[in-house]
């Protein structure tokens, strides 16, 4: 009886010890975030390189979750639909505005618009249409909504890294989102009648998420919309009543000058608002930078020395105790025995003359450099365009042999749809109008014919992984034509502009068809200066 009292306390401790290492811990919104990446990563759902963790991700089908939403009745009968800038929801904007609906996105930081209205014109392509969502230039096709506006949204499409089919919804852990939405209910922009949408993956959605983790200031979703499905939730979640500002401080008001804008008009008609005093975001902020710091001194070039976490007080303390001293010198640097010419010596070396290695270390340098190799000039560039997801870099480089076409460098931007050639004389002289003339003509009517379909190739390197169920696709064989375009800068030599105004270059880019050549000004004496391919 003895044995059995002492071995019960033992056994139960055990059975402590083994729930404890066994049974998960309580979920957070950071770990159903991380577990729902990691689903995205295995399952090879997920587009990009970097696409996937700690941001709204892009997956595949994203294109059928947007067919499936425009078939919807909200849909057709809305006609301002506000989208957030995520990359999974660009083919539904794309179908929004090929609707003729009127499409807002969200403003930039340093801008105290609402948001921002996608301005095309009336007779506009469907291209031209795409084209006004892929420009940068937001003063060209875009037009601001400030806070005086009286418009009523009908549709918010926002993305998700979670969802419920209960309405929940965990965003990428930044509160923009649920801000955002906030403030167009404080304003009245979002009424009880404007559906809330977002689109992800089948893989994103669970039955139910726990409601202790959501606060007053999460918003919930009304519709959720997947490749395969439309799901509609059955009891409407509540909705933030606007903005929280005890919840706000004020670094956050200047990362989003509209809040502070809303704030000095709040104040001005009376009313007191009182912001959060200490900022929590800092830390975060301030910890993520330090995670970042080894990979900003590993590849940093010309980094003096370590970078340090302490604060300026500790640094301004420790900085006597701390300060690094010189680089000792080796006490053999160069122990070889310098001779002169009459003792023997061969190597023709004068007496007291130093070596490379000992001139470097009495420089006081550190690491050697290595020598830069005496690499051929770059002229002049070629852009080929209209290049599809299946091309790969190798299927260019094959064709451009069989055209006995040898770039000297080519920049592969293939998931931008583009890439760029770049020539130069091997000899080391500047190319002539004759060079240039030549690699047109040997790119005259260029295509590709590539096979996509029975998962046997590999992807090439920078892109996207085909996904799993297609894998077993029927073998295909279609050709591509591409467009080249002659991209050059010429240049005055000798203290004189060639084919340009004097006193100034002449940046001109020639579209090539067929076998058009570009340019005006022939013979050796034309300079065609080189293509900065960081800008390219």
């Amino acid at each position: 009886m003895e044995n059995q009292s002492n071995a019960a306390p033992v056994a139960a401790a055990a059975a402590a010890e083994v729930s404890s290492t066994t049974q998960p811990a309580e979920p957070t919104k950071r770990s159903l975030r991380v577990q729902t990446w990691k689903k995205i990563q295995e399952g090879k759902v997920g587009l990009g390189f970097n696409g996937i963790f700690n941001r709204i991700p892009a997956f595949v089908d994203a294109d059928k979750a947007a067919a499936l939403l425009i078939q919807e009745e909200e849909f057709k009968k809305a006609q301002h639909i506000k989208v957030t800038i995520d990359r999974a929801l660009h083919d539904f904007k794309e179908q929004a505005l090929l609707a003729n609906k009127s499409v807002y996105l969200p403003s930039t930081r340093d801008s105290s618009a609402l948001f921002l209205k996608v301005e095309v014109p009336e007779d506009a392509t469907d291209e031209q249409k795409k084209e006004s969502l892929r420009v940068q230039d937001i003063q060209k096709f875009r037009s601001e909504i400030g806070l005086d506006s009286k418009l009523k949204l009908d549709l918010v499409v926002i993305g998700s890294v979670v969802v419920s089919r209960d309405g929940y919804r965990i965003g990428r852990g930044n509160g923009f989102a649920d801000l955002d939405i906030g403030l167009l209910i404080e304003l009245g922009v979002i009424t009880p009648q404007t559906a809330i949408v977002t689109i992800v993956h089948d893989v994103q959605v669970v039955d139910t998420l726990p409601v202790n983790l959501f606060q007053k200031y999460d918003s919930p979703v009304d519709i959720i919309v997947t490749p395969t499905e439309v799901i509609r939730v059955a009891k409407r979640l509540p909705r933030p009543s606007g903005v929280f500002w005890e919840l706000l401080s004020e670094r956050r008001l200047k990362i989003l000058p509209v809040l502070q804008q809303l704030k000095e008009q709040l104040e001005k008609s009376g009313k007191t608002i009182a912001l959060k005093e200490e900022d929590t975001d800092v830390e975060q902020h301030q910890n993520s930078r330090r995670r970042r710091g080894h990979l900003r001194r590993r590849f940093q070039r010309g980094n003096p020395g370590r970078t340090t976490s302490q604060t300026d007080n500790e640094q301004q303390g420790q900085e006597n105790a701390q300060k690094r001293a010189p680089r000792r010198k080796g006490r053999f640097v160069n122990r070889r025995r310098r001779t002169n010419k009459s003792e023997g010596d061969q190597s023709g070396v004068e007496v007291g003359a130093k070596s490379e290695d000992r001139k470097f270390d009495e420089a006081g340098a550190g690491e050697r450099r290595p020598k830069r190799k005496n690499l051929p000039r770059r002229d002049f560039c070629v852009k080929l365009s209209n290049l599809t997801r299946d091309i790969r870099v190798k299927d260019l480089k094959t064709e451009l042999r069989k055209r006995e076409c040898n770039p000297l460098a080519i920049s592969w931007k293939g998931h931008f749809g583009k890439c760029y050639l770049h020539f130069g004389n091997r000899n080391g002289g500047p190319s002539t109008q004759e060079d240039v003339d030549k690699v047109l003509k040997s790119l005259n009517d260029l295509s590709l014919t590539i096979t996509t379909g029975g998962g046997e190739s590999a992807p090439a390197a920078g892109a996207e992984e085909p996904p799993a169920e297609n894998a077993n696709a029927p073998v295909q064989t279609k050709t591509i034509n591409l467009s080249v375009e002659l991209l050059k800068n010429r240049k005055k030599a000798d203290g004189n502009v060639t084919g340009g105004e004097e006193g100034g270059n002449a940046n001109t880019t020639s579209p090539v068809n067929g076998a058009a050549a570009a340019g005006g000004e022939g013979g050796a004496a034309s300079r065609i200066e080189s293509v900065d391919t960081t800008t390219v």
